[in-house]
């Protein structure tokens, strides 16, 4: 038996396939990084759109590689946005409600800071609002996810060259603040903008744009497609810097409808979100040097796809998209990449890997 056994691991080897240097992924110089974050998209999100699209090339086919993140907090297996968004932008794993720090309240810098610090230009475009927790984690450094003005005093130190989406009444209640900070802002020398017809209209920075009180309404709500417009400005804009440049982009409302257990909204922003990645997936095609990541920073829901008959002898009797949750899960979430040095996506890591590798090719080099 012990002889079998190795007769047919040797077999194994030697037919397994072998890379020559020369055939092995080069690292390719990496000049923007378009960082997308489907915000509670899980694997069941992805596929329920393939199926929506009656299995039909969809942008997630057109990654060139696919991994996947491992997505639990410091402090819990199931994770929230804030400490999952500030795994994906600073690096390192911190305790659920957090931002931009460690779960001992070490701020750490996140890779949009380090890049703006390198002298490239950065972005933050969102369909939720802009302090929101995924967004915060790319310049904010707050214990508590909840923290509206200190959150923005992050922000006016960071200043992005561009920061978009919703939430209007977090700079200008004084539930939340005790000074119109969109004033404040403008004394400092930010070019504020209320509708994306007026972001559309300028290429000032840096911008800050507020185009609704709270979140920017859902896809299904309106007749734009907002985040691949408003995200293809920004990057038109930030493309102008020479020495490239760092975004990112949030499809917010994924989250949203899954959380509210509605499919319909779902298969709306999975539409709108298909519709930015091969807008990004089309710029990476004719500017040299770009890396498009896509991710999430969780799973919401428990999606899963049932047949609608548990009889498999039968034809095809439909899908259904059934919820388990209203809340996040601990599924694993996955990575798609397109671009220069995509290879270096397409394995099982950390939520926090995808930070350093993107500082790898981007910062490091």
């Amino acid at each position: 038996m012990k002889k079998l056994f190795l007769s047919i691991l040797v077999a194994v080897v030697s037919f397994s396939p072998v890379f020559s240097a020369e055939k092995a992924p080069k690292n390719e110089k990496v000049k923007n990084v378009i960082l997308i974050i489907g915000d509670g998209m899980g694997f069941a999100a992805t596929s329920s759109w393939m199926i929506d699209c009656h299995y039909a090339p969809t942008s997630f086919d057109r990654a060139q590689f696919v991994g996947m993140s491992k997505t639990y907090s410091a402090n819990n297996r199931v994770t929230d946005s804030a400490a999952g968004g500030t795994a994906i932008a600073c690096g390192v794993k911190t305790n659920n409600s957090m931002l931009g720090m460690t779960a001992d309240t070490v701020a750490i810098p996140s890779i949009a800071a380090l890049a703006k610090k390198k002298g490239l230009s950065t972005g933050i475009v969102v369909s939720s609002y802009v302090l929101d927790a995924t967004p915060g984690a790319f310049f904010a450094h707050v214990p508590k996810r909840g923290m509206r003005k200190e959150i923005i005093d992050d922000y006016l130190k960071e200043r992005p060259d561009i920061l978009v989406g919703g939430g209007k009444k977090y700079f200008t209640d004084p539930e939340y603040v005790p000074e119109n900070m969109i004033d404040k802002a403008k004394l400092e020398g930010i070019t504020f903008v209320s509708t994306p017809e007026e972001f559309y209209a300028t290429r000032n920075t840096p911008v800050l744009g507020l185009f609704a009180d709270t979140s920017y309404p859902m896809a299904i709500e309106r007749d734009t497609d907002f985040l691949a417009d408003a995200a293809m400005h920004a990057i038109d804009i930030l493309d102008d810097n020479k020495k490239g440049f760092f975004v990112m982009i949030e499809g917010s409302h994924i989250d949203h409808a899954a959380h509210a257990n509605n499919a319909e909204q779902l298969t709306w922003e999975m539409e709108e979100f298909d519709k930015l990645l091969n807008a990004a997936f089309d710029y990476a095609d004719t500017h040299k040097g770009t890396l498009v990541v896509v991710t999430a920073d969780h799973e919401t829901g428990g999606i899963t796809l049932l047949s609608g008959s548990k009889d498999f002898t039968k034809g095809d009797t439909g899908i259904d998209v059934k919820f388990s949750t209203t809340g996040h899960s601990g599924s694993p979430v996955p990575i798609f990449s397109y671009g220069a040095s995509a290879w270096k996506f397409g394995q099982v890591m950390e939520n926090t890997d995808i930070f350093h590798r993107i500082k790898a090719v981007l910062i490091d080099k």
